[in-house]
């Protein structure tokens, strides 16, 4: 506990938080916006679903170089003051890496269940005449939190083995690139699944048919998917096991 309120006193003007909640709330200002400007007819009876998959698009969206932001605010104070070696005499290297994890995963849980709670909230605002999805919305807030987790160890252990945060923050924002053109391809196709940004809207259990001739889109409910999921959690493993095991050989 000790290291961690050491790394809170260290981190107490990077504003992380304002970081997430900034994301937040332009996620729930432009869902509420949409909500509001859509036609009534357009949706009545999949409200929910369309909820869903719109803030699973805009995750992928946004979170990627959110979570890149937040590793390069988290890393870059060592980075900059070179004070690795000087850490390492006061405390064992791999809680260096294990403390930042654990600090933005407490990030992660606080946006994750705040942008859970904004569905029920909207639906109840909105008056919806759909009943509440709720073990869609557990799936929702599992996919969020597990998908963000995974994609920040990459994002940390990236800025921690790197001397300079632009790659990091560039592979954040070819994140970003990813989850706007992923929305155009199917989630079953199997290029889509090895791309760890694109599981926002694999791991989300609504999908959308378009209708061009009459302009009708349709939400329909999909089975969650239970190997190409265990797939994202093996790479995530590989990737703490790997990034940390550079980092501990890192020379400083």
């Amino acid at each position: 506990m000790r290291l961690f309120f050491t790394e809170i006193k260290k981190i107490r003007h990077r504003y992380i938080w304002l970081v997430y909640g900034a994301v937040f709330m332009v996620i729930s200002l432009w869902i509420g916006w949409s909500m509001s400007r859509m036609d009534s007819y357009e949706i009545t009876g999949q409200e929910y679903f369309y909820l869903l998959i719109s803030l699973s698009l805009m995750n992928s969206i946004f979170l990627p170089i959110t979570l890149a932001c937040a590793a390069s605010r988290l890393c870059d104070i060592e980075l900059k003051g070179n004070t690795f070696k000087l850490l390492c005499t006061m405390q064992p290297r791999h809680s260096i890496y294990h403390i930042k994890l654990f600090l933005n995963s407490l990030y992660l849980l606080a946006f994750s269940l705040a942008e859970t709670t904004l569905i029920p909230l909207l639906g109840h605002y909105f008056k919806v005449s759909q009943p509440l999805p709720t073990l869609h919305i557990y799936i929702f807030f599992f996919t969020t939190y597990v998908v963000s987790l995974v994609l920040y160890i990459l994002q940390q252990s990236l800025s921690l083995v790197s001397g300079n945060q632009l790659f990091p923050l560039f592979l954040g924002v070819g994140g970003t690139f990813i989850g706007i053109f992923s929305a155009f391809f199917p989630s079953q196709a199997f290029f889509f699944r090895l791309l760890p940004w694109d599981y926002y809207l694999i791991g989300c259990p609504i999908n959308m048919y378009y209708e061009s001739a009459t302009r009708e889109v349709t939400y329909y409910e999909i089975p969650f998917p239970k190997v190409a999921f265990l797939g994202f959690l093996l790479f995530g493993i590989f990737i703490y096991f790997f990034g940390k095991n550079i980092f501990m050989k890192k020379e400083v």
